[in-house]
């Protein structure tokens, strides 16, 4: 146990403060038009140090006093906020007001010191939580009443100088994010390549022969599927027609022409490049999960990888990881596909993208695209798609899990140039975006040393380290034996604070 400064002395949170834990009021009482007084519930309300109200409420059960510390008591539990005024708190929130003159913010320092073990001590399947007990008996150091003001003054100039680094960072990190958007755009527009356009003029193809690329290498994979199944009709009929009879491919529609209500709305395009639809450049499949339950063990543990939306999302550019697989029988109702495939996510994170490096399986929530390797490069498609990504999330309703479906990426409208061209952009974007993403890794550092730095402060302060003792304070124990003997007198409600 640390050794602690003369004067100090430990205790538990019950006996400091008055504890008011929430209780959610009846929901015919909510509202969002401001009557009543505002209603909070728990950690979505928080800010850095107060809330911001989303409802209110014309009959309370609990109050949380203004100037009380309000802390998260259910998923999450630890976050912390002070109560500007008197407002209803929901049973997600505890109200936590300071006796005699101990001020509310070294309180709030002192929880968010041990926020960490907090959220350690929650309990619950569902929600994790912390009962009453638990919040009462949250241990808290004490240091005289003088030092306690000073450690909070210390503190708060420190995290002033930290926070205005922070903003600073923040900043950076948005405006990297602002110039990879600007970025993407000039390639897609072709003002990136402007000038490789201008000394490789030799290299680059109009648009009547991109056209013609585009439908030779459709009528090219529409032979070939013709023949496959004209084999596979062979085949059937010779094993006596038995199983499910081979279907005939269907010619692709003509999706060469964009309307020139669309091209209206579109950027406009060097002279030597189009606008087509994503299915003219290569196959888009949904991926296939037929079986139900989709979670019936039979499906997995077998010797095929299984992919799944969140792992697109967090692949990066490559899917180099999967943690489930498929067994026979689960291959049998999905797909395998092949390395190399894009995947496309299609439901709830809409439009991220990922290669795949091994063989696999997934649902139908992710589309593979194969590019016609003749017309387009798979980087060329997969950086558009970053470009396109808010475009192509708000075609997803606004349901509770946001998706799109199939069609909406056979249509999606990309620009498209001749393959030296499309090389040339990716190499461009690739460079540009890697320095990028190295500037935003160093921010991102940055602000995780930013947050250890603040618990170090916090971890001093409550070890005596952070300011000096003044042997003339009125010791800890004093004032826990006033505030004892105050409590024995009076049993009414507290009192409130005028200043948060």
């Amino acid at each position: 146990m640390m050794d602690l400064p003369c004067g100090w002395a430990t205790t538990r949170l019950s006996e400091i403060c008055h504890i008011e834990m929430g209780q959610s009021p009846p929901s015919s009482t909510y509202n969002t038009n401001g009557a009543g007084v505002s209603f909070l519930q728990g950690k979505a309300e928080f800010g850095n140090l107060f809330p911001t109200p989303k409802k209110y409420c014309s009959r309370p059960s609990k109050i949380g006093v203004e100037g009380a510390i309000l802390l998260s008591v259910r998923a999450p539990v630890g976050p912390t906020n002070i109560a500007l005024y008197d407002c209803a708190i929901g049973r997600g929130l505890a109200a936590i007001l300071p006796l005699d003159e101990i001020p509310n913010r070294f309180v709030l320092w002192a929880l968010r010191e041990q926020e960490s073990k907090l959220a350690e001590a929650a309990t619950g399947s569902t929600f994790t939580a912390v009962s009453k007990a638990q919040v009462a008996s949250i241990p808290i150091i004490l240091p005289p009443l003088n030092e306690q003001r000073r450690i909070v003054e210390k503190i708060e100039v420190l995290f002033e100088k930290i926070e205005k680094g922070v903003e600073s960072l923040r900043a950076a990190k948005a405006t990297l994010g602002l110039y990879r958007q600007s970025l993407l755009k000039s390639a897609f527009e072709g003002r990136l390549t402007a000038d490789w356009r201008a000394q490789n003029a030799d290299k680059l193809e109009s648009p009547e022969v991109l056209l013609a690329r585009i439908r030779a290498e459709r009528e090219a994979r529409y032979t070939a599927a013709m023949a496959a199944w004209q084999e596979a009709l062979v085949r059937w009929r010779v094993g006596g027609e038995k199983g499910k009879k081979p279907k005939k491919p269907k010619r692709l529609a003509d999706q060469t022409k964009i309307s020139q209500q669309e091209l209206d709305l579109l950027a406009e395009l060097p002279s030597v490049w189009i606008y087509t639809n994503l299915a003219n450049l290569g196959n888009l499949e949904r991926g296939k999960s037929k079986h139900r339950p989709r979670n019936d063990k039979r499906l997995f543990g077998g010797p095929y990888p299984f992919i799944q939306t969140g792992e697109v999302k967090a692949a990066g550019r490559y899917i180099n990881e999967y943690e489930a697989t498929y067994s026979e029988i689960g291959l049998e109702q999905s797909k395998l596909w092949p390395a190399g495939t894009l995947c496309i996510t299609i439901a709830a994170n809409i439009a991220e993208t990922a290669f795949l490096t091994f063989d696999a399986c997934f649902p139908d929530s992710v589309v593979g695209f194969t590019a016609f390797g003749a017309i387009i490069t798979p980087k060329y498609v997969e950086l558009f798609i970053k470009s396109a990504r808010e475009n192509i999330e708000a075609y997803a309703p606004a349901t509770a899990q946001k998706n799109i479906n199939l069609k909406t990426l056979e249509t999606l409208i990309i620009p498209h140039c001749g393959q030296a061209e499309q090389a040339e952009i990716v190499r461009l974007l690739d460079a540009r975006l890697d320095a990028t993403d190295a500037l935003e890794t160093e921010i991102d550092a940055a602000l995780a040393r930013a947050t250890a730095l603040r618990q170090s402060i916090l971890k001093k302060a409550f070890s005596g380290k952070l300011v000096l003792q003044d042997p003339e304070d009125e010791p800890a124990p004093m004032l826990l034996e006033r505030i004892k003997a105050e409590r024995a007198k009076v049993t009414k409600q507290p009192r409130r604070r005028t200043r948060p």
